[in-house]
């Protein structure tokens, strides 16, 4: 057999997974944010993903170290000891009780929360600046796309997070985050070659739901739904 003329570059593959649906408010939601753990629905979009990517050679995972993305990679690559990489967190809101939910005089507000308008000093619900996040995210995707011990890796991480690394990714302004949506439990695929830009192949796709037919409201619509009860919020397991 002849050799090619023009040998294609290899590339690793990191996928980026959000975490399984969680309950933030209502019956089974935790004591703060960092605290929430998967719902049953949760452990099935993990199991789903876990199928999508069973005949995938992953030799390494990293997580965010929260409690709901290692929930996710256990489920997922269970035969993988996951590194925790705490940049991967998600964005640190201020004000956040679980017992109560938005104001609604403000509902407008919190919707746009992700922007547009967004600048580095804008902060979450009056926590951490996007600024911040969008650093540290920034230096966890290069670190680990420097790192050449691996070919194939997961990183399960969080909504904002995520859209964050896309960003960096793609080359786009940190007011692009409105404007990616991560449903609970995606998967998304970068591909990266030596002296390359990251290429992205894949965003948000969803194993249990690919046509998006249950998926009508944004992460955001889908927190303050929860909220203020027009969801029911799951029973964890």
């Amino acid at each position: 057999m002849s050799q090619p003329a023009w040998p294609p570059p290899p590339r690793r593959r990191l996928w980026l997974m959000r975490h399984g649906s969680v309950a933030y408010f209502g019956p089974g939601a935790s004591q703060s944010f960092g605290e929430a753990v998967l719902t049953d629905e949760g452990c099935r979009q993990a199991d789903a993903a876990g199928a999508f990517l069973a005949s995938r050679p992953i030799d390494h995972v990293i997580t965010s170290g929260l409690a709901r993305a290692e929930q996710t990679a256990l489920r997922v690559k269970p035969g993988i000891q996951a590194r925790v990489d705490p940049r991967w967190r998600e964005i640190e809101p201020g004000d956040w009780n679980p017992t109560r939910g938005p104001d609604p005089s403000r509902l407008g507000e919190v919707l746009a929360m992700l922007g547009p308008g967004l600048t580095p000093e804008s902060r979450f619900f009056g926590g951490e600046s996007f600024g911040s996040l969008h650093d540290r995210v920034g230096r966890a995707l290069s670190d680990l796309l420097a790192d050449t011990a691996w070919a194939e890796a997961l990183v399960v991480a969080h909504s904002v997070a995520l859209r964050s690394a896309l960003l960096h990714c793609l080359g786009g302004p940190l007011d692009g985050i409105c404007r990616i949506e991560q449903d609970a439990g995606c998967l998304n695929l970068v591909e990266s070659a030596a002296g390359g830009p990251p290429l992205v192949r894949l965003v948000n796709h969803t194993p249990p739901d690919a046509g998006k037919h249950h998926l009508r409201l944004s992460s955001l619509e889908e927190l303050v739904s929860q909220a203020l009860g027009h969801l029911p919020a799951p029973k964890t397991p």
